[in-house]
């Protein structure tokens, strides 16, 4: 049997105002080229189609121009949602997509055996995925309690709930299948790339597992949420495929992929990794004030969207800087100024220990000078608000507690 796994599409995202839609559109349509032209029996996408829970007209149109490109090639796919997708947007056109051989797991239901889905495919084989949409922690308590899982001893307890639910996905594998089981989590030890924080990504420990936790009879696991592509454990064998694009300017200089998986029940799965050629370079240019037009006017930048960091003494003044370096650069979509590295070591510069009033004050003095009291208390009433908004989120169970997540 051969299966392609992708993840992380991020259908809608826009960067610094650019939108990345028609590349990440390019980038499906070369993906649904790869899994025709390699004959591949399935594919498994595993979460994050869309960058947000609204996604424009346009992006859902790239999600579905996909999918349908897979229809017309007769390859069935299993997808999940992410912690970017809206699992109830999702869940509304589940029914639907399934008339086009997608086979979408959006949220947990009280039936466990939605989670887990037989796919016959044109090999003679069958493809068995124990397939779990991601959960936050309240959403993985209230998902066990629905399957009857006694969650009191474990409410905060991200992996032993993970646990659980990994079980119940395994038991659904069967012999003679092709076994293999989709999630979009953190795993111990995955290198992100720079851009998963500046996304929100969970990342902390509170919301990673184990490679120990991996259910053994799973042949391969197909894992999205990290954007880099890596193998993630070798027993059972893991890998994240990693973004379609470069999605942010973390991920300059990363070559993007997906996976060939080719496996028989029974017997050991073998990745072979396909580059992806689709999707703007993303380039970050360094240079000293002093020498913007010099070095600028000589840079071969072809199509990259580029990120100017202009090393400048502190308080040295920068008005009109943007501009000459768009004169320059039309194709730059960030143009930020970087302390020299002699600067860094001044106290007065260093960011270790600062509260977030602190850091924002720092950055409105670089830029414009004093900290005006009216900004100072708004900053601080927003900075209020939003912790007694994730305060009261975190008390709350049920769906009003859902929504305000």
């Amino acid at each position: 049997m051969r299966v392609l796994h992708t993840a992380d599409f991020h259908a809608g995202r826009v960067l610094r105002g650019f939108d990345r839609t028609p590349e990440i559109h390019a980038a499906l349509t070369e993906i649904a080229e790869l899994a025709a032209s390699e004959k591949v029996d399935a594919v498994l996408v595993s979460g994050d189609l869309f960058d947000t829970a609204n996604p424009s007209a346009d992006a859902e149109k790239a999600i579905f121009d996909f999918f349908l490109q897979l229809r017309s090639h007769g390859i069935p796919s299993v997808a999940i949602a992410g912690n970017h997708d809206s699992a109830a947007r999702l869940a509304s056109v589940t029914e639907l997509l399934g008339w086009v051989g997608v086979q979408l797991v959006a949220e947990v239901t009280a039936d466990p055996a939605a989670l887990v889905r037989h796919i016959p495919t044109r090999c003679g084989e069958t493809l068995t995925v124990g397939a779990l949409p991601y959960l936050s922690e309240r959403r993985l308590i209230r998902g066990a309690d629905l399957l009857g899982g006694e969650v009191s001893g474990w409410r905060q307890k991200y992996r032993q709930g993970m646990d659980f639910f990994l079980g119940r996905l395994a038991e659904g594998f069967q012999p003679g299948h092709v076994n293999m089981l989709m999630l979009h989590a953190t795993l111990d030890g995955a290198q992100p790339s720079g851009s998963e924080k500046t996304m929100q990504f969970h990342l902390d420990n509170a919301y990673t597992i184990s490679q120990q936790q991996l259910p053994a009879s799973a042949q391969y696991v197909a894992l999205g949420h990290i954007h880099r592509a890596q193998q993630a454990s070798d027993a059972p064998l893991a890998h994240y495929p990693g973004s379609v694009i470069q999605l942010d300017f973390g991920e300059g200089g990363e070559k993007k992929q997906v996976n060939l998986v080719e496996v028989s029940p029974g017997q050991p799965a073998r990745v072979t990794p396909i580059p992806l050629s689709s999707g703007r370079e993303l380039r970050t240019l360094r240079v000293p004030l002093d020498q913007v037009e010099a070095r600028l006017e000589r840079e071969q930048t072809g199509g990259a969207l580029l990120k100017v960091l202009v090393e400048a003494p502190a308080g040295t003044a920068t008005a009109g800087l943007k501009d000459r370096v768009l004169r320059l650069l039309p194709n730059a979509l960030a143009v930020e100024l970087s302390a020299t590295q002699e600067d860094l070591t001044l106290p007065e510069l260093r960011r270790e220990g600062l509260s977030l009033l602190e850091l924002y004050e720092r950055f409105w003095q670089e830029r414009r000078g004093e900290l005006p009291q009216e900004q100072r208390a708004a900053f601080k009433q927003a900075q209020e608000a939003v912790q007694s908004h994730v305060e009261a989120a975190d008390g709350e169970e049920g769906p009003a507690a859902e929504a305000a997540v």
